[in-house]
């Protein structure tokens, strides 16, 4: 059990800085002067809040089922049959397919560094978004089977 106390209030430390580093990149954001630094604070801004919101879903789950071997059960208990969810998450495959499609296309069309690493940026959040649908769709596969 301790060791999950540990985990929780590593969490919950973590928690903290990702809210301060909301705090500080949204006052460094309205310092900068140019746009595009503007957008690559407010990414990161985006990205923490993001990061915040995720541990704090991750403490909730912990609270109602502690150890890690039972999460994915739990989740889908409160959600619906896995071989739908399954086929929703085939749904959001395409459709980041999609997406990264279009910024391969878009990165091909400038030579602008900034507007470049933006882009750049962009496609491999979906990258992500891709491995994360991946992950989603194994468990919905070992649920079914």
């Amino acid at each position: 059990m301790e060791l999950h106390e540990d985990l929780v209030r590593l969490i919950e430390e973590q928690i903290g800085i990702e809210k301060e580093s909301v705090a500080m990149f949204a006052e460094t954001e309205q310092r900068v002067g140019t746009g595009i630094a503007k957008l690559l604070l407010r990414e990161m801004r985006m990205d923490s809040q993001e990061h915040a919101s995720i541990l704090e879903e991750v403490l909730e789950t912990l609270k109602v089922h502690p150890s890690p071997n039972s999460s994915w059960q739990h989740g889908f208990d409160r959600f619906i049959d896995p071989l739908v969810v399954k086929r929703e998450i085939e749904k959001h495959k395409d459709l980041t397919k999609s997406m990264q499609a279009h910024l391969a296309r878009e990165m091909s069309k400038t030579k602008d560094e900034t507007i470049l690493a933006l882009l750049t940026h962009l496609a491999q959040d979906e990258r992500r978004h891709n491995e994360i649908l991946d992950t989603i769709a194994k468990n919905c596969d070992r649920m079914i089977r």
